[in-house]
């Protein structure tokens, strides 16, 4: 209610404002799926500018409307934090798949559904404070451009169960930072407050994209669950910037055990193979399953400031 006071004494009980046809030179989409979001803003002889991410717990179990719209109003927070003097006067037209979501829209945001409602609202306060004017166009899933980033392979987005997290934490923590994360898979402190951590598109509370375009020289207490293709590129890029990390890494024999070997200081097993209840993922539907690996699962401790060791800790 107060949002909406000071809207209108800002605006003084006028209607929406008006812009004239200036448009935003960009290809905008949004989209949804059970599981996850993402926005992509394709600029005309520039960037390409990526939201994407799994939805978080109070969020999994809304309509597909309400997904849809948290879509839309992560891509325009996207465009309102990293270019708002860009969207100033200007018209932006985005491409969504969801006729009812553009409906919805074109009525003011009015909804029966009081989340489709309060994330209406948001999005408005977005174009409102931006200065700018949004338009939808449905466009059939095919030809959304975003449409791909919410189907990328759920099994490369696994979480640890927070009670193992917590031994791990006592274990070796405390931590402040989880390296390769979404603002719906962070893991918590112990107290319930999600760490520091960078994701691998936009977030509005992600402390940056991409790890591999990070400093980590200012990191400290780091912990990190990499995708299991990535291990090894994280392992080099921890090396290069000589930043200790405990790691959630599988037993097995891969290219990378050497290098592990060489920076380990300590080791505990999380889970032993085909266990179900350590790990989970989202299926496409956004229902959390049981991740089962068919190997064990260990939490390593490697501190990579100091000289290797020639000795062979790991045995896989």
């Amino acid at each position: 209610m107060d949002m909406w006071v000071f809207f209108l004494s800002q605006n003084t009980g006028t209607p929406w404002k008006t812009f004239s046809n200036i448009f935003l030179q960009a290809d905008i989409a949004s989209d949804a799926s059970g599981r996850a979001f993402a926005g992509v803003v394709d600029f005309q002889n520039g960037p390409t500018k990526i939201t994407a991410g799994e939805f978080q717990e109070y969020l999994l179990e809304e309509d597909i409307q309400v997904k849809e719209a948290e879509a839309l109003r992560a891509t325009i927070s996207m465009l309102v934090t990293d270019m708002p003097e860009n969207l100033k006067g200007k018209t932006l037209i985005c491409k969504v798949d969801n006729q009812v979501l553009k409906a919805v829209w074109e009525r003011k945001g009015t909804s029966k559904n009081l989340m489709l409602n309060n994330i209406g609202k948001q999005i408005y306060w977005l174009q409102f404070l931006g200065q700018f004017y949004i338009s939808l166009n449905y466009v059939r899933s095919e030809e959304n451009a975003s449409d791909k980033y919410t189907r990328q392979s759920p099994g490369l987005e696994a979480t640890l169960n927070q009670h193992l997290f917590n031994l791990v934490w006592n274990k070796w923590g405390p931590f402040s930072w989880d390296l390769m994360a979404s603002t719906a898979t962070a893991r918590k402190d112990p107290q319930g407050k999600r760490l520091l951590f960078f994701s691998r598109y936009f977030e509005e509370a992600s402390s940056g994209v991409d790890l591999f375009a990070q400093n980590l020289t200012w990191i400290e207490q780091a912990y990190c669950f990499p995708p299991i293709p990535m291990i090894g590129m994280v392992l080099k890029f921890l090396e290069k910037q000589k930043k200790n990390c405990v790691m959630i890494l599988p037993a097995i024999n891969a290219p990378w055990v050497n290098l592990v070997s060489m920076y380990i200081v300590d080791l505990m097993e999380i889970s032993k193979p085909f266990q179900g209840t350590q790990f989970t993922v989202l299926n496409q539907s956004g229902k959390r399953i049981s991740k089962r690996y068919p190997h064990s699962m260990i939490a390593v401790k490697l501190q990579f400031e100091t000289a290797p060791n020639t000795l062979s800790y790991l045995h896989l």
